[in-house]
């Protein structure tokens, strides 16, 4: 998972900020109207953000009919328009490379052994820097102009390895973008010119080595010190450092960051060289404050939401020609759409979740059909009719003619055939869950109440649904907004058996994979509080305000 932590700040209900933990499967419980759906909508407002900078939307691009967010006035916390929505991401970058900037088309005659030779000996430092980045936050403030009566991004900030390393803030005319704050003593650097310093040494020969520490006397910090001031004085110590090119605060993505700031180089060193330095300063600095913040955007992309209503297709229902299916999802209908156009490999995998036993169990599949429209009077037709063998000529023109497919729910135990429409509503819930939780361009998947009209066995088979997709692709995200017990104590079950070596290989669960969060409202607003599970599948922390006792209650 790339994105590991959402905190959220004058969001809504949310006041103070709110950090949610996000693992492969990350649930919110509470009570009716206490604010879960807030954070779904919060990560909608960022996707317009990142996606669109769109920071005044009413309907989003995700949520479709289902999620209107009113705009900026509806969005901040209390209606208050003196206050700025802060949202940040937590980036785990372990496994996952900070995008490079490079453009070649910037070099069009000059030779590629300049490019290097121009690059190596004042950039190395920098570059050494971007491979030493583990984690990182990124933070986007929006903020209400009263003068032009419009929302804009203030401030993008960006911390790396735990330190603050960046804040570029807009003008509130949006005309003049800078750098307001640039770490360039995060420990990243000194930790990149430790190692510049101690490779040049290691380089040497021994005798020469020993010779240069015993007339420097460098300590260590001296040594990194040194290095450290030769080679980041590009980054320049300016109060502000103009940024060019941008309408926001946000940067641009895919392109270098333009850094107004001077280069501290000898006089000898000749225009294309400077150029080349500058280049490479600000491609290193673009993957440092753009990357993260390009890889959240990236991250967003992948975000599909299901509403707590999911559609039931019309009769005569037609595929969308729409190329992005990104709103329909919102209402399940982009599940049609994709089982329409699917493979059979596909097909087979959703069957296999809704019929087969050991999983849902519905009794019923999908099915699509392949026909080839024939009008009475089309020549073909009255060949047809008449039992003429066709010819070659004939079989071309027939497989000349377009296409079709049509989707069909089969029941198994009647063994008939239905139409998407004629299907129980308990069906229609479910399907496109199952078809999200399958499809592989859906990477982070929140869906309100996936337990809405459904029997409790399809609860619990949902849970083994999502499991195993976890399972299978570890770059996969479930964020569920619901209130179902079973689905809970399924994943506590699968927990347990985990734990004790009795659970088969695709339905592993251990209570790392779990983020399980209680979402509340006090005097001070919502309020989120992480509910731990231990191997045993049992609750490490007590449900606020009796959650879940209900049911003890009814029993006993």
């Amino acid at each position: 998972m790339l994105i590991t932590a959402i905190t959220i700040e004058n969001f809504k209900g949310i006041q103070n900020p709110v950090r949610i933990e996000l693992k492969p499967i990350t649930l919110f419980f509470g009570p009716n109207s206490a604010g879960k759906s807030t954070i779904i909508q919060a990560m909608h407002y960022a996707h317009e953000i990142f996606e669109r900078q769109n920071l005044n939307p009413d309907q989003t691009l995700l949520g479709g009919d289902a999620m209107d967010l009113g705009g900026f006035e509806s969005m901040v916390n209390d209606h208050d328009k003196t206050k700025s929505i802060k949202i940040s991401f937590d980036l785990d970058l372990r496994e996952k490379a900070l995008p490079d900037y490079f453009d070649d088309s910037e070099f069009y005659g000059l030779g590629a052994d300049m490019l290097y030779d121009a690059s190596c000996g004042l950039i190395d430092v920098l570059e050494d820097a971007v491979r030493r980045v583990t984690s990182a936050v990124v933070q986007v403030t929006v903020t209400w102009s009263e003068q032009f009566e419009k929302a804009y991004l203030s401030e993008y900030s960006v911390a790396v390895n735990g330190e603050k390393l960046v804040n570029i803030v807009s003008s509130e005319d949006t005309k003049q973008i800078y750098i307001s704050e640039l770490n360039n003593r995060s420990r990243i650097f000194f930790e990149a010119a430790e190692a510049k310093a101690i490779k040049a040494l290691n380089d040497l020969p021994s005798e020469l080595r020993a010779q240069v520490l015993e007339n420097y006397k460098h300590t260590e910090s001296d040594v990194k010190s040194d290095v450290y001031r030769n080679k980041l004085i590009l980054i320049g110590s300016h109060e502000r450092i103009p940024v060019h090119g941008q309408s926001s605060a946000l940067p641009n993505w895919g392109e270098n960051l333009s850094i107004g700031c001077d280069l501290n180089v000898d006089d000898q060193v000749s225009d294309q060289e400077i150029f080349l330095i500058r280049f490479n300063r600000d491609r290193r600095i673009s993957s440092l404050i753009t990357g993260p913040g390009e890889l959240v955007r990236d991250e967003l992309k992948k975000l599909c939401y299901i509403g707590p209503i999911r559609t039931i297709p019309p009769r005569g229902y037609k595929p969308f020609s729409s190329p992005s299916l990104l709103n329909r999802w919102s209402d399940g209908s982009a599940a049609y759409d994709v089982l329409l156009n699917s493979d059979e490999p596909f097909l087979e995998n959703v069957n296999s979740w809704m019929a087969n036993k050991d999983r849902l169990s519905s009794g019923y599949r999908v099915e699509v059909k392949k026909y080839r429209e024939i009008s009475d009077e089309h020549p073909l037709m009255k060949t047809i009719i008449h039992d003429q063998t066709l010819d070659e000529d004939v079989k071309r023109d027939l497989l000349s003619i377009p296409l079709q497919r049509r989707l069909l729910i089969r029941d198994e135990t009647r063994d008939i055939e239905l139409s998407p429409h004629d299907i129980g509503v308990g069906i229609s819930q479910v399907l496109p869950i199952v078809v999200a939780a399958l499809y592989q361009k859906c990477g982070v998947l929140s869906i309100e109440q996936p337990e809405l009209h459904i029997h409790p066995a399809f609860q619990v088979a949902l849970g083994d649904l999502f499991i195993e997709q976890i399972r299978q692709r570890p770059d996969l995200t479930f964020m569920l907004e619901t209130h179902s017990e079973h689905l809970m104590l399924r994943f506590l079950r699968r927990v347990r058996e985990t734990g004790e070596n009795k659970a088969t290989e695709n339905l592993t669960l251990v209570p790392e994979d779990l983020s399980i969060n209680f979402i509340e409202t006090d005097k001070n607003g919502i309020a989120c509080i992480p509910i731990r599970v231990d191997e045993d599948g049992d609750f490490v922390d007590r449900w606020p305000k009796g959650f879940f006792n209900e049911r003890v209650k009814e029993l006993y």
